[in-house]
């Protein structure tokens, strides 16, 4: 019997993937809430580590428009317990933390269940977060993140493919084994863990135009990957020698920023 469950834990690990489409500067990804399941778009953040959805009753004056479907309208409490969380660019959610069962479409045309998850229900939201999106799935390793609470599931594993933002496709996130890329020609670069976990480390070794090389000043673990960030940031020192490469293969005098 327990081989039994072990072989269908297997299976439904497999199954488990999420659509995600672009949106702007960010991507969103299909989860569901409750049950029955009640389909919502959310920003993949593998930046953060807290999942949270814009919740009724919320004050025009202190969240964003959404279009259907309206703000998840019910949840079970977690004894009224308030949270706050922020992030780099100063936008926040603050809300009452709450536990539901949250869904993910599978290979197999089932929904994966993931009953008692725990996730904000937020009723004052600002900064940049927009429609379609309804709210933000951290996928970063800390303890409230998604990839925590599933992670037994999943076998702690997950992937990802981003479309270019102006697509009109959709790609998807897929968990558990079948996150494994492994096929011809596919380069992997290791993971580095750090404190704090939330960031998934990288070693950026150095930047290269032409025949010249900027090597970073320290290549351990010094940049993160992250799905909801835009832009790439680098150390000031070592921005400056790459600024002074392109400068050197442009051959040409900047022009001021009007």
């Amino acid at each position: 019997m327990e081989r039994i469950k072990n072989i269908q834990s297997l299976i439904d690990q497999k199954a488990i993937q999420s659509v995600v489409i672009p949106n702007g500067g960010s991507y969103l990804m299909k989860l569901s809430f409750g049950t029955p399941p009640v389909e919502y778009l959310a920003i993949a953040d593998t930046g953060s580590d807290f999942i949270w959805i814009q919740c009724a009753p919320c004050p025009q004056t202190q969240c964003y428009s959404q279009d259907l479907p309206s703000s998840y309208p019910k949840t079970v409490l977690e004894n009224d317990c308030e949270y706050y969380y922020s992030y780099g660019d100063k936008s926040y959610t603050i809300g009452i933390l709450s536990t539901d069962t949250l869904s993910f479409d599978s290979s197999n045309g089932q929904k994966a269940a993931f009953p008692t998850s725990t996730f904000g229900c937020g009723h004052n939201n600002q900064g940049h977060f927009r429609s379609p999106g309804a709210g933000l799935v951290g996928l970063g390793g800390g303890p409230l993140s998604l990839v925590s609470q599933i992670g037994t599931q999943i076998d702690h594993r997950f992937a990802y493919c981003l479309v270019p933002r102006s697509a009109k496709s959709s790609s998807k996130l897929i968990f558990g084994q079948e996150a494994i890329i492994s096929q011809p020609g596919a380069v992997s670069t290791p993971l580095i863990t750090k404190n704090p976990p939330t960031f998934y480390f990288l070693s950026l070794e150095g930047v290269s135009i032409g025949d010249k090389t900027a090597q970073a000043a320290s290549s351990q673990g010094n940049i993160i990957i992250d799905s909801g960030t835009t832009l790439t940031i680098l150390e000031s020192n070592f921005y400056n020698s790459i600024e002074t490469m392109v400068k050197e293969a442009i051959g040409a005098e900047p022009v001021q920023d009007p």
